[in-house]
């Protein structure tokens, strides 16, 4: 029996790269992948990675540090640099490349007005894309969904130093997800007067509270002080229960109004266990439980530009490019 090859380019084999190369060993399909960056030594790294776990894959790896070096036609491509040359890498690609399908890491661009540009291009060449927050993947989230359907939610997101402003765009689209909305309200009043530096060199980090809003009344509460536990903690609560979710630990509390409480144990899959999966889904029905980028360019948009005011607040100089990634 003959098996259908599918070619999967990963662009960019950073920590996250390397990770969703990781990931493709648990694909079900045959694949030839193709990982291209210009560092060699992150190529060494992702390499060294990729045999780590795979002994049983029937897929094979090419490393290359030139797009130019790609196959004309690939099914499926993997974007996962730094926001900051984000656009001009899917540019290229698709100078280069016959595309069918696109997933782009996060945040998907540092300049709010990228995103209009790369959608009409998707969608000119007929490339199906989705940006890699998936949580709504979960199983643990899906079914939470089915819980709190219709009811007006709070959720409040705590921890100290776990990335608030690269990180939460996660948090907006699980609202988005729980809530089926995406119009969001954005108050920046609570974030802190300073910039910190990024635990990823050449990028900007916030602390202090950001607070989100729909037109319904759902909130969302990010929060991110030095006084804060350590424990990265996501609380959940409506007029009837509450759920304390602490991802880290696999643990769940719930919590009804009639004090009746008990404790889950959830999966909270690595993105080395989520990466096969998700390209076989796409691979096979052509959609994915990933949030498609034109519904993530509705809050992506808006959160770059309350970040850029804040920080052209804070700094006296207007930015209009997020540094974050």
């Amino acid at each position: 029996m003959e098996f259908v090859i599918f070619n999967i380019a990963i662009i960019g084999a950073g920590q996250l790269g390397s990770r969703h190369l990781q990931g493709l060993v648990k694909s079900s399909k045959k694949l030839q992948i193709n990982v291209v960056d210009p560092n060699e030594n992150s190529l060494i790294v992702a390499e060294k990675r990729f045999n780590e776990v795979s002994k049983y894959t029937k897929s094979k790896v090419s490393y290359h540090q030139n797009i130019r070096k790609l196959p004309q036609n690939i099914d499926l491509a993997i974007i996962a640099t730094t926001a900051n040359v984000r656009r001009k890498v899917v540019e290229d690609l698709l100078v280069q490349c016959y595309l069918k399908y696109i997933i782009l890491e996060k945040i998907v661009f540092q300049k709010s007005e990228d995103f209009i540009p790369i959608q009409k291009l998707f969608f000119d060449k007929g490339i199906k894309s989705w940006v890699n927050c998936a949580r709504r993947s979960f199983p643990f989230y899906k079914k939470l969904k089915i819980e709190l359907i219709g009811k007006k939610l709070s959720i409040k997101v705590k921890g100290n130093n776990w990335g608030l402003a690269c990180n939460s765009i996660h948090m907006i689209d699980l609202l988005a997800f729980l809530t089926e909305k995406t119009d969001f309200d954005f108050d920046t009043g609570g974030l802190e007067n300073i910039i910190i530096h990024s635990k990823r060199n050449g990028f900007k980090e916030l602390k202090g509270t950001l607070k989100i809003e729909t037109k319904l009344g759902d909130t969302l509460e990010l929060i991110d002080y030095d006084r804060c536990n350590n424990d990265f903690e996501i609380l959940i609560s409506n007029n009837n229960e509450q759920y304390n979710i602490f991802e880290g630990k696999g643990l769940v509390k719930k919590k009804k109004l009639d004090l009746v409480s008990n404790k889950e144990k959830i999966q909270i899959p690595y993105q080395s266990d989520l990466t096969g999966v998700l390209v076989d889904q796409i691979l096979k029905t052509g959609d994915s439980d990933l949030t498609s980028f034109g519904e993530s360019m509705k809050y992506h948009i808006p959160m770059l530009d309350a970040f850029n005011d804040h920080i052209s607040k804070v700094t006296g100089q207007v930015v209009t490019t997020c540094p974050i990634t």
